[in-house]
């Protein structure tokens, strides 16, 4: 990739995270907040799109439901599973600990195989 390139990309994965707020850019500048997620492989701010519309705001945890087969469409499934007795999405509940990936698992397959 070349430099203008890598800046291009860097740009629309920073104004996205800008339009989603402070949750996507964790603290930080939108071009530092990019570049965690151009660091972790995400190089179509559509694919970034997709997880930050499932509520998963870490381009860490992203690049790890991916790596466990997790679909941002899946991890955007709303549950009341896991701890803390409220609802939110599959990616958000195991950002906050209160989900387990096997948990997250489980519960796709189930729709899988239940729909």
């Amino acid at each position: 990739m070349t430099d203008d390139g890598q800046r291009e990309i860097l740009a629309r994965i920073g104004e996205l995270l800008e339009r989603n707020g402070e949750a996507a850019l964790a603290g930080a500048p939108a071009e530092s907040a990019a570049y965690r997620w151009l660091s972790h492989g995400f190089t179509d701010a559509e694919d970034v799109a997709d997880w930050l519309a499932a509520r998963c705001f870490d381009p860490a945890l992203a690049h790890e439901l991916d790596r466990a087969g997790l679909t941002p469409e899946q991890a955007a499934a709303r549950t009341l599973s896991g701890r803390g007795g409220y609802e939110d999405t599959i990616a958000h509940k195991i950002g906050r600990g209160d989900l387990s990936l096997e948990e997250a698992r489980r519960i796709v397959t189930n729709d899988f195989w239940n729909d």
